[in-house]
């Protein structure tokens, strides 16, 4: 017999304890009923609790509240950092970020009929080599399907090889690439790679936009060959006659720079009317800040892509313009076409592989490694234990997400077993790839007590050592969680919590409690 339809399972619980379907040969009791009853209703609100709480409405806020249409949209983007999109290891509901949203966004906007122009100041990669370089050539023809207007450069993307930057914006038409600065060229200005300024037109306005690279950032690139830099207050000063002559309506100034230096620049220079800034707190202000000294507003953004900033233009002199901070969470569904562009992204990963990302893979410090598996051999308990948590199946999880990472070393290196998870390379004995080492898959043992070669060596008689190499080999391995031990304040921050939080950082798992997490993985004991 089923359920009533329309009868919630806590209900039926109720329904099926009075005897109301035979569950049971007994009936219970009214008082038993209502006692479950309030037990199932005090369920029943937390549950509905948690749910407001997932509500990203009601987490993050609600979004350009009152605003009318504006008549034109201006979306600030900056320090991708990298990220294309969140991780995903602490629950995508629990994370912000990544371009699928950030189209949804975009494409929301322009299916209420608001002229939208969008602007970045560069930052997309913090990691060089060549998977950033391939991330940089995704993230710039993503930006220019999002039908980005300008983009910035960062000092990381302007340490790729030049050669590989000459052939990512070659591919676009000097009036069509959207990369923009007044004061950095690569490798000969005449060349066309990027623009000094452009001037956008848009609803019967004309917007003139330009782009910095700060000096702070400067001295990242001085030694970095091909690329041609120049102060930027000269290189404003030597721009603004002629961005002047263009008759904009409103100029903004893009400044991969730090803040203070984004002030200075637009007292130097009031004719920008708006500063986007880089290089300012991780979480930005919910309000554009106006600048002390100079009539233009300072805009910040974030990190990681995890927000962006809208300002909205009006005819209306109490309010002419309006600003609101997005928050990328998951109100904003994924996009089919970015969704499509990770995926490309992935396959090229899967195709170069770990040789062609240069991943050859470094000789560990102290041994190598040999798999889970033989270590279960004399320590049972603790795999009986391990099997049952989630590193035990860390590899599966990227196998089976949309599309497969299980070729990405950025998600591999705390995944798999025998990488360094911090620099997302292998180990020499490190896992390889699901065919060559299945034995190194999940986050295994060694990740946390060290490669286990010699220890295995010795004990299976394979090598002939005194009692107290063994003992030595044995007291290497071991770990020992130390009284109050944890990651948050007041502490103590031993050696096993800094083994967690090697992946357990803000980045990938930002409500890491290491006492609330060590229950579930605890295994005491060497049996």
């Amino acid at each position: 017999m089923r359920f009533p339809e329309k009868l919630s399972w806590q209900r039926s619980l109720v329904f099926c304890l009075a005897g109301g379907l035979s569950c049971s040969p007994l009936g219970y009791s009214q008082e038993v009923i209502q006692q479950v009853e309030a037990v199932i209703d005090q369920a029943s609100q937390q549950e509905a609790a948690a749910e407001q709480i997932n509500d990203p409405v009601l987490r993050n806020g609600p979004i350009f509240v009152d605003w009318p249409k504006p008549q034109v949209a201006i979306l600030f983007s900056g320090e991708l950092n990298g990220y294309l999109e969140p991780c995903g290891c602490a629950g995508l509901d629990n994370q912000k970020g990544g371009l699928k949203r950030r189209q949804t966004l975009i494409r929301q906007l322009e299916a209420k009929q608001w002229p939208v122009v969008s602007f970045d100041m560069g930052g997309q990669i913090r990691r060089l080599g060549p998977q950033g370089e391939i991330k940089y050539r995704y993230v710039i023809e993503s930006l220019t399907k999002l039908g980005y207007s300008a983009i910035g450069l960062g000092e990381r993307e302007l340490q790729i090889d030049a050669n590989y930057l000459t052939y990512v914006l070659s591919n676009y038409e000097q009036d069509a690439n959207p990369v923009v600065s007044a004061n950095i060229s690569i490798i000969d200005p005449s060349i066309g790679l990027s623009s000094r300024y452009r001037v956008i037109q848009v609803k019967g306005k004309k917007i003139g936009v330009t782009s910095v690279l700060g000096k702070k950032y400067q001295s990242e690139i001085q030694d970095v060959s091909d690329i041609v830099s120049t102060d930027p207050v000269a290189a404003l000063e030597e721009l603004m006659p002629t961005l002047m002559a263009e008759g904009c309506d409103l100029l903004v100034l893009l400044a991969h720079a730090d803040p203070d230096e984004a002030r200075e620049l637009s007292r130097q220079f009031p004719q920008f009317q708006m500063v986007a800034t880089t290089g300012g707190a991780e979480i930005p202000p919910k309000e554009a800040r106006k600048i002390e000294g100079s009539e233009a507003h300072l805009i910040e953004v974030g990190h990681k892509g995890m927000y962006v900033a809208v300002v909205g233009l009006f005819d209306d002199v109490e309010q002419p313009f309006r600003y609101q901070r997005v928050p990328l969470d998951h109100r904003f569904k994924d996009s089919d076409e970015m969704q499509a562009m990770l995926t490309a992204y992935q396959n090229e990963l899967k195709n170069m592989g770990l040789e062609g990302l240069g991943l050859l893979g470094l000789k560990h410090s102290t041994d190598s490694f040999v798999g889970s598996e033989v270590c279960a051999d004399c320590h049972t308990s603790a795999t009986e234990v391990f099997e049952m948590t989630p590193h035990a199946h860390a590899t599966d999880t990227l196998v089976m997400l949309d599309p497969p990472r299980q070729y990405d070393p950025e998600c591999l290196s705390c995944h798999v077993t025998g990488w360094e998870p911090q620099e997302y390379f292998p180990y020499m004995s490190g896992y390889r790839s699901l065919e060559k080492t299945p034995h190194l898959v999940g986050n295994g043992c060694e990740n946390c007590h060290g490669p286990g070669a010699a220890h295995v060596a010795a004990e299976s008689g394979e090598e002939e050592l005194s009692e107290s190499e063994i003992e030595s080999l044995r007291s290497a391995m071991r770990l020992e969680v130390v009284e109050n031990e944890g990651n948050l304040d007041g502490q103590e921050l031993g050696v096993v919590v800094k083994n967690c939080l090697r992946c357990h950082d803000l980045d990938n798992s930002p409500a890491f409690d290491f006492q609330q997490y060590w229950p579930k993985v605890a295994h005491p004991g060497k049996d």
